[in-house]
């Protein structure tokens, strides 16, 4: 007897397709469980080719700009991003020197539940002039919730306003109340305060309550505010080997940004941290750790490309491998807009 080519169907493409889309399992180990798991050994270039045949169904369905469309017309996004390595000859490309995925996702889920519309993509630096080149934040008026990173203050003349995300500063605090506990004890009084309100508001929003009690906000706010005050007076003349002391450089930002900070206490629609964003991103920084690197930035934006169909597609209730089938039966299932 001699051997011949395997004809497989659409269910062994889309378990194939599934299981290298991950961030966890390289086109290898999927091939690898193909085999045991399902009795259908493939070979690794199967496994790349049906990555290849979907991406090519999502580009031909317009999924991604689908998806841009939608998120531009949302009411509250959440960004990030994270280091995506290259091999070193990709990124020795012009303008790859720092190659980064970025998320861009509705925040529904921290904020009392619903579906959410997740997208990645991929550059190879983080830039501004990357970040508008994905086509989002640009046609986008609503609410970014968001570190402080340089490459997005550009945006905020145009947003409807900026939740700086919690998580960040509570770190933040606790840095400079490293550098001296003695001197930036304000810094505990700080975030205790928004501590207390980001509690206050999730009660209030399990509680089905539109506001926070008035009164309370007013003694947590002037809390906050008088701690900041606090410290920028007993930062004003601290010595620093780096010009300005950290704690003063803080206490003035939150003064400066204190609008930004607290928005979450008066729009129970956006969350107080970016830890949707940070956790929807998290699975790339798994496969950098398992994978090493990606060989190209193609082949990492098509990755990017295909989870933001599965993520989006599950968490909207369609199972990912119906997802898949229905992309590579020219019937992809397409993001609705938010309501």
């Amino acid at each position: 007897m001699t051997g011949g080519p395997v004809c497989y169907g659409p269910n062994v493409a889309a378990a194939a397709t599934l299981l290298v889309s991950t961030d966890v399992i390289g086109v290898e180990r999927a091939a690898g469980l193909m085999a045991a798991l399902l009795r259908a050994p493939v070979s690794t270039g199967f496994v790349s080719r049906c990555l290849a045949r979907l991406d090519a169904a999502l580009i031909a369905a317009g999924f991604e700009d689908a998806l841009k469309e939608a998120l531009r017309s949302a009411d509250v996004l959440g960004t990030d991003e994270t280091p995506a390595p290259l091999t070193t000859a990709a990124a020795s490309a012009k303008g790859r020197g720092n190659p980064h995925v970025y998320t861009v996702r509705t925040m529904r889920a921290y904020t009392g539940g619903g579906p959410d519309l997740i997208w990645y993509g991929a550059a190879g630096n983080r830039t501004r002039a990357s970040i508008t080149g994905f086509g989002i934040l640009d046609g986008f008026a609503g609410v970014l919730v968001r570190d402080d990173y340089g490459g997005y203050l550009g945006y905020d003349a145009g947003l409807a306003g900026v939740q700086q995300c919690l998580a960040h500063l509570y770190r933040y605090l606790d840095d400079a109340y490293a550098t001296d506990p003695e001197s930036q004890v304000w810094t505990r009084q700080a975030g205790d305060a928004l501590r207390a309100t980001s509690a206050a508001v999730r009660a209030a929003r399990d509680a089905r309550q539109a506001e926070l009690d008035p009164a309370l906000l007013d003694r947590l706010r002037h809390s906050y505010d008088q701690s900041v005050a606090f410290g920028i007076s007993v930062s004003l003349s601290r010595p620093w080997h780096k010009g300005n002391h950290p704690g003063l450089i803080l206490a003035r930002r939150l003064k400066r940004k204190a609008a930004q900070v607290w928005l979450f206490a008066t729009r129970f629609d956006v969350p107080a941290t970016n830890n949707g964003s940070e956790n929807a991103i998290r699975g790339y920084k798994l496969a950098a750790k398992i994978s090493g690197c990606w060989r190209t930035l193609a082949t990492l934006q098509r990755h990017c490309r295909i989870r933001s169909c599965l993520t989006t597609a599950r968490s909207h209730g369609h199972h990912p491998l119906a997802a898949i089938r229905d992309a590579l039966n020219g019937t992809c299932w397409m993001p609705p807009n938010p309501a």
